[in-house]
């Protein structure tokens, strides 16, 4: 069975299909899913990411239909493996996903994979994540432990190793043998990351060129290297077991237990299934509607504020008194404009929005006076650009506009070539709207 985002299956066929997870997965919120399952939800494991809707559902039951939302991923449970694609996905790749989280993570990867399994496919993200996850990790600064070191000299400053100090100091030459407990960054988690560099640098496809991508990509990897000077590469199966039996629990170090989670996917090569687990769900999920906004981001650049949620960044008072606030996506006072950016179909008819997207559109028209407001969504057929209404009062435009999705790309390069023009496309079509006459009625 092929899901995508957004679409519905008959609730008696899904179960048939799919009778473990559909006991343990349908209308379970994400929040549920992350705390007592074995997922890994990009970005919900990212503590500096949005303030997410944690009561979003991966499949919702409506009127005995079963109704997929904005997350894609790969789920098992037992021996069953259920993969929700994207929509804009065809049956073998799905560059759209790829190009956006490449856009998102800073990822300068000019080839891609073709021809994997579905399996493979969703590894092959898994790894994209990682100086994501590490970059995250290194701004709480590198993660020490205490750790036993053992010395054989004059400068006693330890406890003294007997049985060691008999067998290489006997007859005394001087030296005594002791050991020391001292923090240290060369412990086995920081070991762990650095077998991780290693494993991609070396095994995976496009593993070198994934961590040089970027100046700071390159540059968190090289700290590591830096710091791990007792590296061996036949330890790492030690390594593994080491971080298996000591996950990081310490409440500070919140991203590096999620790093750790991910070193040890990555390494245990958990394509076939991400973790065979019989008794809990296990995979790989992605928020497509807020990679969308971030991709966005991307292309509207510096002249939006971004409102971030989460760091309560760029709100706008809804009060005088400012005892409340609403984030939009995107504005610009000095243009005049405010985006929303939908992962929807909107492109059948002009005015095809639901309400509560119109209302939310017209009052962040009304708090920030804005010229002109409108919704951005991604579309597969053609551009959009269509008029909805200009405002009673003081006469706010508002709109909506598509970036138009490549879907008959012959290989990820031909994919990149179309979708860059349209970006193109799309940029001046947003440049320009402030500057347009305003005749619609």
């Amino acid at each position: 069975m092929r899901l995508t985002d957004n679409a519905s299956v008959a609730k008696s066929e899904f179960e048939a299909s799919y009778p473990q997870l559909s006991e343990k997965l349908l209308d379970r919120t994400l929040e549920s899913l992350s705390k007592e399952d074995n997922l890994f939800i990009f970005p919900y494991d990212l503590l500096d990411s949005p303030d997410l809707e944690k009561e979003g559902k991966v499949l919702e039951t409506v009127n005995n239909q079963i109704k997929t939302q904005n997350i894609i991923g790969f789920l098992g449970c037992g021996d069953e493996r259920l993969s929700i694609h994207s929509r804009f996905a065809n049956e073998s790749d799905d560059y759209f996903l790829h190009y956006m989280l490449q856009k998102v993570l800073l990822l300068n990867l000019t080839s891609l994979d073709v021809g994997l399994s579905q399996e493979d496919s969703w590894y092959q993200l898994l790894v994209y994540l990682f100086p994501k996850y590490l970059q995250a990790a290194l701004r709480k600064g590198f993660y020490k432990e205490y750790q036993r070191f053992f010395y054989n000299d004059s400068n006693v400053k330890g406890t003294i190793e007997v049985a060691q100090h008999i067998k290489q100091n006997v007859p005394f030459i001087g030296k005594v043998a002791y050991s020391t407990r001292e923090f240290s960054y060369d412990n086995a988690l920081m070991q762990l990351i650095r077998h991780t560099i290693v494993f991609i640098q070396h095994t995976v496809p496009n593993g070198r060129e994934l961590l040089s991508s970027s100046p700071s990509i390159k540059e968190n990897t090289a700290e590591i290297v830096r710091v791990t000077p007792s590296y061996q590469f036949l330890d790492r199966a030690k390594i593994i077991r080491e971080n298996q039996n000591k996950p990081i629990r310490h409440a500070y170090y919140h991203e590096y237990r999620t790093l750790q989670r991910l070193c040890l996917m990555i390494l245990r090569q958990e394509k076939h299934g991400l973790n065979q687990s019989n008794q809990k769900i296990h995979g790989l999920l992605f928020d497509v509607a807020w990679l969308w906004e971030e991709y966005l981001a991307t292309l509207l650049g510096k002249d939006f504020e971004h409102p971030q949620n989460k760091a309560g960044k760029g709100a706008i008072s809804v009060f005088s008194d400012r005892t409340r606030s609403v984030y939009p996506d995107f504005y610009s006072r000095q243009l005049g404009l405010v985006l929303d950016a939908k992962y929807k179909k909107l492109e059948t008819t002009a005015k095809g929005i639901v309400r509560e997207d119109l209302f939310q559109l017209i009052s962040y028209t009304y708090l920030l006076e804005a010229k002109v407001a409108g919704l951005l969504f991604p579309s597969t057929e053609r551009e959009v650009d269509n008029y909805i209404g200009k405002l009673a009062g003081y006469g706010g435009i508002l709109k909506k506009w598509s970036l138009l999705i490549p879907q008959t790309a012959d290989s990820y390069a031909d994919f990149v070539h179309q979708i860059q023009a349209n970006e193109a496309s799309f940029q001046e079509t947003i440049k320009t709207l402030n500057e347009s006459e305003q005749t619609n009625d």
